[in-house]
């Protein structure tokens, strides 16, 4: 019998309970934070980071800002959504940032710290961040319902995984936000216990997790519903390719095209730049690819493959999708990655899901 564990498994057990507790998947392929049931992206930070990098390059624009403002928006209706903060005649702000933090720990966020406190400005920390716009702005609602008052807020990053947030009292009145709500229909799947990242996951300091060495990270579909809404209001003039690879029916909004064209395209390039070996050899394997390249990441899932024609061609059924630009975009660089060519795609949806078609991008002769 050995005398050491195998060296093989650096995963925390108590951690990986932890987070099967709060998040948990579905045979739809989504995970669920069971804490208000939002789907959540579970991903590596340097995959979030290069994906909104190609965001920006796509669109041309810098959208740290928006992306902050979107953060802070879901973490105050996420706040509204869980139990009420601590109310104590002792040490309020101390219990209240510490319940922030348990909740920030396990979805790997970092951890929020007070550096200054006046009666009109403040001044906070969030060390072990992830990406510093989504600490911004989640920093900066962590704060209002610790304070229960409206700031504005500026942030500057020290490039140590720290994240400056200062702050000033804005007076004024700003409705709580509401949920958001998709444009799409998903079907509800019930929850099983179908492999997912996290389960993998081993704890190195508090709000710090990581994956086989990966730094990961729990994404909120509101936060990225919230980002798209504010994104879109500056994207009138922008122009959509005349050679775009994807194709979404029923959506009208010139704005949210083009910016669904962008979060495919990044989502595209983010993961043939991961170098993941696809094979393709029947239908069938789409669902088993599905279930590692989306499912895992809690996307969504594959659920029939049918082919469409001689040269690679498929429809592919999926009940349900975190979000139906990214998905098409993974499944994009899937398709390209088996088949060694690039390849267009088609979304639509009804009351059944999603279907997606992909194909070669050029006819072959």
């Amino acid at each position: 019998m050995p005398l050491v564990d195998d060296p093989m498994d650096e995963s925390t057990p108590w951690l990986i309970d932890e987070l099967k507790h709060r998040f948990q998947s579905t045979d739809s392929g989504l995970i669920l934070d069971m804490t208000h049931q939002e789907p959540i992206w579970c991903l590596t930070v340097s995959g979030f980071e290069r994906w909104f990098a190609e965001v920006e390059s796509c669109l041309d624009q810098t959208l740290g800002r928006r992306l902050a403002h979107a953060a802070a928006e879901s973490e105050e209706w996420h706040r509204n959504q869980s139990p009420a903060l601590p109310k104590s005649w002792l040490g309020q702000q101390k219990k209240r940032i510490s319940t922030i933090n348990s909740d920030w720990k396990l979805r790997g966020q970092g951890q929020l710290g007070v550096l200054e406190s006046e009666n009109q400005s403040s001044t906070v920390i969030v060390a072990n961040r992830t990406f510093t716009a989504l600490a911004a702005g989640m920093g900066n609602a962590a704060w209002e319902s610790i304070q229960e008052r409206r700031f504005r807020f500026q942030w500057a990053d020290r490039g140590v995984g720290e994240t400056i947030v200062e702050m000033t009292i804005d007076p004024r009145e700003i409705p709580a936000p509401e949920k958001s709500i998709p444009s799409w229909e998903d079907q509800a799947g019930l929850i099983c216990d179908g492999d997912r990242l996290f389960h993998r996951a081993r704890h190195e300091i508090d709000g710090l997790w990581t994956v086989e060495g990966n730094r990961t990270m729990m994404l909120s579909r509101d936060c990225i519903l919230r980002f798209e809404n504010l994104a879109t209001s500056y994207l009138s003039s922008n122009v959509r390719s005349t050679d775009s690879r994807t194709t979404w029916a029923g959506v009208e909004s010139h704005e949210q095209v083009v910016l669904w064209d962008a979060m495919a395209e990044a989502a595209r390039r983010q993961f043939l730049a991961s170098g993941e070996l696809v094979l393709i050899a029947s239908p069938e394997h789409w669902i088993d690819v599905a279930n590692r390249h989306l499912s895992f990441l809690g996307l969504g899932r594959v659920s029939n493959a049918i082919v469409v024609d001689d040269n690679g061609g498929v429809e592919l059924s999926l009940p349900s999708t975190l979000h139906p630009a990214i998905v098409t975009g993974r499944l994009l660089g899937c398709w390209e990655r088996a088949e060694g060519r690039g390849a267009k795609a088609k979304w639509s949806t009804s009351q059944d899901g999603h279907t997606i078609v992909l194909e070669s991008r050029r006819e072959i002769a």
